[in-house]
């Protein structure tokens, strides 16, 4: 069966060593010549590069899928957001923090291709990702088209900027984004880079899904909102539940899924 191991690596975006967690499929050590799918699967808030592993039961997940035929053998890899704060949400602070998005895509990406047999390529690059996570599959992808195919989000914190009220726009908020109002706030604004990318020819497919009884629900609800206005293909699923791992681990088999049918279906 397949298994995570870690694998260290160094970021100059953040001048720090990093660690991840990378799955590496049944068939990974039977054949020198064969190349797989990348699945990046991101934590949340106060999480880490183990936390999928830990508590969202995410290598039973993916042997069962693989052995069902549900997925294709691919490697997975779990990174650490940057490991700042309680959570940077995979994006470049606007205080200059740290440059988060570059290590993603400049350090961890990289790495990754150099180190492991992957298919370096978007239509076999993927994001899934949990409440803060969420939000970074769908910024990341968003924001790179040209490097990402899908992106999913399990109960996803999919804000928009243009929806918060200064109260809610409080906390680590403005040190990420800058001035509500702000351009700097636009460019990472999921709204705003949806209806940018929904006239591209490059469009990441994307899927969300969310319970019923979560905070983070009326949130999901506007995205899916705004994706039916501007009329971005998409699939998003509701189901009973709250923001708690429970839900998280049912549900990584619905991102999956879709990724499965679009990029390798």
């Amino acid at each position: 069966m397949g298994h995570f191991i870690p694998f260290s690596f160094f970021s100059g975006s953040l001048f720090a060593r990093k660690v991840c967690q990378v799955y590496l499929p049944a068939g990974y050590e039977d054949g020198e010549d064969n190349r797989y799918p990348v699945v990046y699967l991101l934590h949340g808030l106060n999480g880490d590069e183990t936390s999928w592993t830990v508590k969202g039961n995410a290598e039973a997940t993916l042997n069962a899928m693989m052995a069902a035929g549900e997925l294709s053998e691919s490697i997975v890899v779990i990174p650490n957001d940057g490991g700042y704060g309680h959570g940077t949400f995979y994006v470049n602070w606007y205080d200059g923090t740290g440059r988060f998005e570059d290590y993603f895509l400049y350090d961890l990406i990289p790495a990754i291709d150099r180190e492991f047999r992957t298919i370096a390529d978007r239509t076999r690059r993927s994001l899934v990702g949990l409440s803060m996570g969420g939000y970074g599959a769908f910024s990341l992808a968003l924001r790179n088209p040209e490097t990402f195919g899908a992106a999913g989000s399990i109960a996803g914190a999919l804000i928009s900027t243009s929806l918060l009220t200064p109260q809610e726009y409080r906390s680590e908020t403005p040190r990420i984004m800058g001035p509500l109002h702000g351009p700097y706030a636009k460019q990472l604004d999921l709204h705003v880079l949806a209806a940018q990318r929904v006239r591209e020819d490059l469009r990441p497919a994307l899927h969300f899904n969310c319970g019923r009884g979560d905070y983070l629900f009326p949130a999901n609800q506007a995205f899916k909102a705004l994706l039916d206005q501007i009329g971005y293909e998409h699939e998003y699923l509701e189901f009973e539940g709250e923001h708690q791992w429970s839900y998280f681990a049912e549900h990584l088999s619905d991102a999956l899924r879709f990724v499965e049918r679009e990029l390798h279906g």
